[in-house]
């Protein structure tokens, strides 16, 4: 009889170990494979956010996006709070300046974004100078042609902010505040006004 319980227990003991190493190998399994997706989603992902995007509008102007609703895949979780609007940028032939006049009170946003989405600078209005936000997006080699063609006063006062970019392509996005639904038109009309656009440089 305590034989009959001994093997018993030893055959349990055995099941329970088969089994703690088949989870064990799955979830091992799993690991691996959810790693191996990770590493290989930027080779063979063929819709970026930039791609995406890119779809709703042109380059270098400014599109605003419909209202957000239920199973938006857009941009999705949108504060329906909100208005907001993308420039598609490329700066690879030259820079692009972003310009609107803010009003007091009334909220607006800038972010922008490389072509994967990632924030490499963001801004409010309360950035603003004079009520003016003035950006000119310029890769490093732009930056350096407009130093060389300035004079000493025009770099001693700034009357621009002058970003530099990671990437020649990326996206910005404005969101501007609506604190009623009668107000929407009113921020479309914000969106609209900001200017996002290719600008030569100067002549040598």
């Amino acid at each position: 009889m305590t034989l009959a319980i001994e093997r018993s227990s030893r055959h349990s003991g055995g099941q329970l170990l088969q089994l703690g190493v088949g989870v064990a190998i799955v979830v091992l399994v799993a690991a691996l494979t959810h790693l191996v997706a990770i590493l290989l989603i930027p080779d063979v992902a063929t819709e970026d956010a930039y791609n995406l995007l890119a779809r709703h509008g042109g380059i270098n102007r400014m599109t605003v996006l419909a209202p957000t609703r239920p199973g938006d895949t857009l941009i999705p979780f949108r504060d329906p709070a909100t208005t907001q609007g993308i420039c598609f940028y490329d700066v690879s032939k030259a820079p692009v300046r972003v310009r609107t006049h803010t009003e007091d009170g009334r909220l607006l946003t800038l972010s922008f974004r490389t072509p994967n989405g990632k924030v490499f600078y963001s801004m409010t209005d309360r950035a603003a100078f004079q009520n003016t936000i003035d950006i000119r997006l310029i890769s490093a080699g732009q930056l350096q042609t407009i130093e060389d063609n300035e004079d000493q006063s025009e770099q001693d006062v700034p009357t621009e902010l002058r970003l530099k970019v990671p990437e020649p392509r990326g996206l910005m996005v404005a969101t501007a505040l609506i604190a009623r639904p009668s107000e929407r038109q009113d921020a479309e009309r914000r969106i609209t006004a900001i200017t996002c656009a290719s600008e030569p440089l100067p002549a040598s």
